[in-house]
């Protein structure tokens, strides 16, 4: 990122510091002496620094093996200050409830501080292993912080029992009080709970797990999704949905399409770019939030001023400027309804044409439900 020029001198203005990497080039490594001894004086400073130790970002729900620098930082700080300064590191855990999609959530959470001092007589003695213990502590703090699945079957099981159960999940653990993380605490308790009875009852775990893989492939096999048998079925009257439903979008249809006509661009171009720049899930999400920006700042800008040439009139070009975000905002709000009627249609296309297969699948849906919060109660008691 730092061989463009433009793009190196504004990093550089943000203090952002390149890292050289041996999987990108052996041969620069050299360059890192001149980082540590820039971080050194940061936070000889007491300046900080925000690191990302995994050395790499991926969109899993897994901690990735912690890379030795932040640690070696710290350490090495302390000792250009003749163990002086107590260097403290700050454990954040960062869980996105989907990252590439566009107000999804981010949780952050903050852990316990680590001191150097509680590892200087030990660096003093034996640098390379008191940086990996050091290390192996940080690590330990993130974890505490973040839902870290350390298996790929783990984490689809996780996300099936996710869809099902989740909701319920998080209404009998909140209490009645307001949590902001319990989507985050409820998924690391799914994926606990899933370790402990793989490995105290592996018998009833493989029997449920089945269960639950065979209700998603005879999903799938009906063209269905758990969230449109959820929703679908969670209509007490069908009837008066379809009727609101149908309203809203044939009056909403204007607005809408107004909002699509300006925003089709502004929405196009940063997907367009950012898939042209990466295929990462990880880095997708990020790009597109920094390029919608301005794009969107752009495009509705020069639109304004379009509107401005053509009519010679403050008032509708006023009028019109304040009506391209909020009628972005509904377009997406519209969408969103639309998706939802679309499931209860599908669900209710599905009931008429195979009532019998549905009835089935609602069965084994609450069957599973039930079963898997027997599994909650027997998890809290053990």
């Amino acid at each position: 990122m730092f061989k463009n020029k433009i793009v190196g001198s504004i990093l550089k203005r943000l203090n952002i510091v390149p890292i050289y990497r041996a999987q990108d080039d052996p041969k620069k490594l050299n360059g890192n002496k001149e980082v540590f001894k820039a971080c050194y004086q940061k936070l000889s400073e007491e300046g900080v620094i925000m690191i990302f130790p995994e050395g790499t970002s991926e969109f899993e729900r897994k901690l990735r093996k912690i890379k030795t620098g932040a640690a070696r930082i710290a350490l090495g700080t302390a000792k250009e200050n003749d163990y002086k300064l107590n260097v403290k590191i700050l454990p954040v855990g960062l869980n996105y409830t989907k990252s590439s999609k566009f107000k999804s959530e981010l949780f952050i959470q903050f852990g316990q501080p680590l001191n150097s001092d509680d590892y200087v007589e030990a660096y003093k003695k034996e640098a390379i292993t008191t940086a990996k213990e050091l290390t192996a502590d940080i690590e330990k703090g993130i974890k505490n912080l973040i839902v870290d699945i350390d298996k790929q079957e783990y984490e689809v099981l996780v996300e099936k029992i996710e869809s099902l159960y989740k909701t319920q999940l998080i209404k009998s653990t909140q209490n009645n009080e307001e949590d902001s993380f319990s989507n985050i605490t409820a998924s690391q308790k799914i994926y606990n709970a899933i370790r402990h009875f793989q490995k105290e009852d592996p018998i009833f775990f493989y029997k449920t797990k089945s269960k639950i893989d065979d209700y998603f492939l005879n999903l799938k096999a009906m063209n269905l999704s758990d969230k449109s048998l959820e929703k679908g079925s969670r209509q007490s009257n069908i009837l008066s949905y379809f009727i609101k439903s149908i309203v809203f979008l044939i009056i909403g249809f204007p607005l809408w399409l107004f909002g699509y006509i300006n925003s089709f661009i502004p929405y196009k171009i940063p997907r367009f770019i950012a898939l042209k720049i990466t295929d990462s899930e990880a880095f997708y999400g990020a790009l597109l939030m920094s390029l919608g920006t301005f794009s969107f700042i752009v495009c509705y800008s020069l639109t304004a001023l379009m509107v401005w040439i053509i009519s010679q009139q403050p008032i509708v070009t006023l009028c019109y400027a304040i009506a391209l975000p909020l009628s972005g905002f509904f377009t997406i709000f519209y969408a969103r309804i639309a998706r939802r009627f679309y499931y209860n249609w599908q669900f209710i296309s599905k009931f008429f044409s195979s009532q019998e297969v549905l009835v089935q699948l609602m069965s084994d849906r609450n069957n599973i439900i039930q079963e898997l919060e027997l599994l909650t109660e027997k998890f809290k008691l053990s």
